[in-house]
């Protein structure tokens, strides 16, 4: 299991109980314990990576989708979007990824829709062509860091130690995935 942190602070999210505009007790946790019909809005912001950023906040979960081919991994996503997930990560293991998340990203437009294991900045490139919000590796490749800061697509390398997230965090991440 992998742990999502602000990079900027040795701390994870700040989870708050309620949901902006849900009227339900705030002893309850929307997802977990309230039965209320409460609909979510998409998150608008001015900055695509501050609305990724925020939504993944909100949702408290990336859900990681490994599939062994394209049509499995549609319906699969198709199953999870259709189930609640807001944010889902399609690993570059899965075999036509780009053209799946282009799928995707066309049926779901609000949905936060990202690749993982993105190891090179040629996958990068054609990931955010694709469509992808958010781009996850399993270490910080400093090509893809340089690479994204010239779009409005969101990078979270992958990071261990103490060490790792602050090199991560001085060439620029804001979120890491903790491995």
């Amino acid at each position: 299991m992998s742990t999502m942190v602000d990079a900027s602070a040795s701390f994870t999210f700040a989870r708050p109980n309620r949901i902006l505009g849900h009227k339900c007790s705030p002893k309850y946790s929307h997802f977990l314990k309230c039965s209320c019909t409460f609909e979510r809005k998409p998150i608008r912001s001015h900055s695509s990576i501050e609305g990724t950023l925020a939504e993944i906040e909100r949702s408290r979960v990336i859900a990681c989708l490994r599939a062994q081919s394209g049509e499995e991994a549609m319906k699969a996503a198709q199953a999870a979007l259709s189930g609640g997930i807001s944010v889902l990560e399609i690993t570059m293991t899965t075999p036509d990824v780009f053209e799946v998340l282009h799928g995707l990203v066309q049926q779901h437009p609000e949905t936060i829709l990202g690749v993982g294991t993105v190891l090179n900045v040629m996958d990068a490139k054609n990931a955010i062509e694709a469509g992808a919000k958010f781009l996850m590796s399993p270490a910080t490749v400093k090509g893809i860091l340089d690479y994204v800061r010239r779009s409005e697509v969101l990078y979270i390398p992958g990071a261990m130690t103490p060490t790792e997230v602050l090199n991560a965090y001085e060439d620029g991440a804001r979120i890491v995935k903790i491995l």
